[in-house]
């Protein structure tokens, strides 16, 4: 069987020692990375993967909305690995994740530390890399996704898209405008990816094959409603349209990512197969935290090794 177009591009990249700014080919290959609040484990897991394959060169972009930001960031500034152990370590604990500080008017998920605990406050290889960075987020004026490429401080970028509605916080605002967190419009942005000229697209999904998208509560939906509501009418809409989104746009990726004629833009997802426990948004074990970014490793490097043809099915 042939190698998937996205695979192949990858490995002959990796295989001529390809850089960015020096290509001897004419693509343009996409890194793009769904979150899912601790589910972003899953992700960060894949990037270590990815990061020990010595493939980060081999994209000249990365897409990521929420957590996905968070790791892709990681992953231009070669810290995969230590964002895959931050969140089976200190992020595992009631200091980053604990729903019972919005008692106090406090995020239940704190994102504000992530920076030392990933980056270890060293953020000079995210800055050399920042243009490759598309952290998408929504807009709270229009309602809408927008892709926050060449905001001038890429950190509050990442924080705008990784900004969980009500659990996190307050929005984030740049240059006068205020965001929310992207997953709610676009949890993995590969439309985007394709907006910014991207031909060959490793879309790396957290969700687990047979287990749909949901709300955690009645009550979690209220409060997020409430908050949405003060903010913008229009992003109540938006969330409670999120779930048949998300099942349609990962329904068109495992159609595209088997039909290995479809494109270009060539496009590959890799999702955690059937029977995969599906991490939680909060989730604080680490040992269900550290089989979850295992998991997704195997997963990438069973994928881009010499002897896989296709992407890995639903199994």
């Amino acid at each position: 069987m042939d190698r998937h177009p996205v695979a192949q591009v990858l490995l002959e990249r990796l295989d001529l020692g390809s850089r960015p700014g020096a290509r001897t080919d004419p693509h343009r290959v996409a890194l793009v990375l769904e979150g899912g609040g601790m589910r972003g484990v899953v992700s960060a897991g894949m990037v270590a993967a990815l990061e020990r394959l010595e493939l980060t060169d081999a994209f000249d972009l990365v897409v990521g909305s929420s957590a996905g930001a968070i790791n892709g960031a990681a992953f231009l500034a070669r810290a995969g690995r230590r964002a895959s152990d931050a969140y089976c370590g200190p992020l595992a604990s009631r200091s980053f994740v604990n729903p019972l500080r919005v008692l106090r008017g406090k995020p239940v998920l704190d994102v504000n530390d992530v920076l030392d605990l990933v980056y270890g406050g060293d953020v000079s290889a995210l800055a050399a890399n920042a243009g490759s960075l598309h952290c998408i987020a929504v807009d709270i004026e229009t309602a809408e996704a927008v892709d926050l490429h060449g905001t001038a401080d890429i950190w509050q970028a990442v924080l705008a898209s990784s900004r969980m509605p009500w659990a996190g916080g307050p929005p984030i605002e740049i240059d006068g405008h205020r965001y929310l967190d992207g997953g709610m419009a676009s949890p993995v942005p590969v439309a985007e990816a394709i907006a910014a000229g991207a031909t060959h697209v490793l879309a790396l999904q957290t969700r687990p094959f047979g287990i749909p998208r949901k709300s955690a509560s009645r009550v979690g939906d209220y409060l997020i409603e409430r908050h949405l509501r003060s903010l913008n009418p229009a992003l109540v809409a938006l969330y409670r349209e999120r779930i048949a989104v998300y099942e349609q746009l990962v329904a068109d990726l495992e159609r595209r990512s088997r039909d290995i004629t479809a494109g270009p833009p060539h496009v590959l997802g890799l999702r955690p197969p059937s029977g995969t426990p599906c991490v939680g948004q909060l989730e604080r074990r680490p040992e269900v935290l550290t089989q979850g970014a295992e998991g997704g490793a195997q997963l990438v490097t069973q994928t881009l090794s010499r002897s896989s043809a296709t992407v890995p099915g639903p199994r």
